[in-house]
Formats: structure tokens, C-alpha cells, sequence
């Protein structure tokens, strides 16, 4: 009994050594699978981060725009007016975006903007105006 006993105690140490040496590639091949979702993971979180700025920044267009179809109907104004007369649709869909469309924010994008000597001019007493052309 005691030699069937090291005889099975062998085998199965055996089989143990062959699973072990049977498993370091997969192991490895685990590793390396595990690095590359790392990977693709930082990836697609810089792909999404450029998406999310691209679409801020064509969101914040149409808003210009908007502004500026406003300034040239209404004439002068500052951005706490230009605020109440934006369309419904604008104002929801800041939601999807990072800043809130607050009177401070509309006057740093604008400025912005004037800055560039596109679409806007600032005027007295905080106004603005749309450029010519």
C-alpha cells in the first residue's frame, strides 16, 4: 500500500510539473493579452478625449454663429442679453458639454473670437457687436 501510495504521489507530481510547464506560455500569452487591452484602452480613452474636444469646439461654433445672426438683427448687446434671446435647442444642448453656457463663459468664447477679429467686436460697456464682413 505504501508503494502504491508513492507511486500515485509521483505520478500526480508529475502531472503537476507537466500542467506547470504546459501553463507558463498560456500564462505568458495571458500577460501579453492583458498589456494590449491596456493598450487599446489608453487609446480609445485619447480617441474619445479628441471627440469629446471636437465636439465642444463645433458646438461652440454653432453658437457663435448664432450670436452673431442675433447681433446682426438686434445690434449691440451684452452677453447676459445675447443669453435670453439663444434658442431652446442651444440652450439643452450645453448639457452634452463640460462648461455651462453662463454669461461669463459667452464672453470668454467671444472674446476669444474677437480676439481673432472673427464674428465679434467688443463695444462700450461690455457690449458686443458683430463684425463687418
Amino acid at each position: 500500500m505504501a508503494t502504491d501510495d508513492k507511486h500515485d504521489r509521483e505520478h500526480l507530481l508529475g502531472l503537476s510539473e507537466t500542467l506547470q510547464i504546459r501553463n507558463a506560455p498560456l500564462a505568458a500569452w495571458a500577460k501579453a493579452a492583458e498589456d494590449e487591452a491596456a493598450r487599446v484602452q489608453a487609446r480609445l480613452a485619447k480617441v474619445k478625449s479628441q471627440f469629446d474636444r471636437f465636439r465642444a469646439e463645433e458646438f461652440w461654433d454653432r453658437v457663435m454663429q448664432e450670436v452673431a445672426e442675433i447681433l446682426a438683427e438686434r445690434g449691440d448687446m451684452t452677453t447676459a442679453e445675447i443669453l435670453l434671446e439663444l434658442r431652446t435647442v442651444t440652450l439643452r444642448g450645453i448639457t452634452l458639454h463640460k462648461e455651462p453656457l453662463t454669461s461669463g463663459t459667452l464672453k470668454k468664447k467671444m472674446d476669444v473670437r474677437a480676439s481673432f477679429e472673427s464674428y465679434f467686436e467688443p463695444r462700450a460697456e461690455g457690449c458686443y457687436a458683430r463684425r463687418a464682413g
